[in-house]
């Protein structure tokens, strides 16, 4: 009996292009042999209504040979606590019938990140799901020390999403943000920089392979995100196609 083929373990990012709506983005996606792909719930044009049906977006998806993998919850606000965490419980429900098991939580600041995490995780303990927070430009979680805080403080079962564009955009190593995050890393989106500006993979300053081969040989078994925003959108396209050639040599990498 044949081995089965191992499943792809790249992710699309529709961050990509935030300007087209999901229809658009899993059409262009999938065209270049993305089979994965993860959800927003704002910013983004393709952003699903967690109000919606979950079914109708998952179905959408198949009709593409997309499935849905990781997924932005809404933030929860201390302005509106307790409304705010009943619809992030909501939306992490939704993106479970989405298809998604990897949960991007998010808070509108750093006390509540850590303050919000055990109601939220208590209340979605029955589904099977892989619950990470993110540093991001703009985001309560900006610097290295803003990460620190958070994951000093917060409930244990969140694991850390390792941002390799956002950390070199603010002058932090990978080696040193690998060490902060080392052993509770559940996700990674990838990007390759020049700076803080996203450039076409293998252009850049970040040594991806050395990250994909320390990831590798410390056992990282989790989605790779592809990301990418680059100075000249129009040909986001080809460079997304020489990205998964490029990929493709990389240890750890599964087309």
């Amino acid at each position: 009996m044949s081995n089965p083929t191992p499943e792809t373990n790249l992710v699309i990012s529709p961050c990509c292009h935030p300007k087209l709506t999901l229809e658009e983005t899993l059409q262009a996606y999938s065209a270049l042999g993305f089979s994965r792909y993860e959800l927003f719930t704002g910013w983004a044009h393709s952003a699903v209504d967690v109000t919606g049906d979950p079914q109708a977006v998952r179905d959408l998806g198949a009709r593409f040979g997309m499935r849905f993998t990781s997924f932005h919850l809404p933030p929860v606000n201390p302005a509106r606590y307790e409304e705010s965490l009943q619809e992030t419980i909501h939306a992490a429900r939704y993106a479970v019938a989405t298809g998604a098991t990897y949960l991007i939580y998010k808070a509108t600041d750093r006390p509540t990140y850590i303050r919000a995490s055990k109601p939220f995780l208590d209340a979605i303990e029955d589904l099977d799901v892989t619950v990470v927070v993110q540093n991001h430009a703009g985001s309560p979680i900006s610097s290295e020390a803003d990460y620190r805080e958070v994951l000093a403080g917060i409930d244990p079962r969140v694991r850390a999403l390792f941002e390799i564009g956002h950390f070199h955009a603010v002058g932090v190593a990978w080696q040193e943000a690998y060490a902060l995050l080392r052993g509770r890393i559940g996700l990674v989106h990838v990007k390759d920089m020049i700076g803080p500006q996203s450039v076409p993979y293998g252009t850049g300053e970040v040594d991806l392979p050395a990250i994909f081969l320390q990831l590798t040989a410390d056992g990282y078994q989790d989605p790779y995100v592809i990301e990418m925003e680059v100075a000249d959108p129009e040909n986001t396209l080809s460079y997304l196609a020489q990205a998964r050639e490029y990929l493709a040599h990389v240890e750890g990498v599964t087309l």
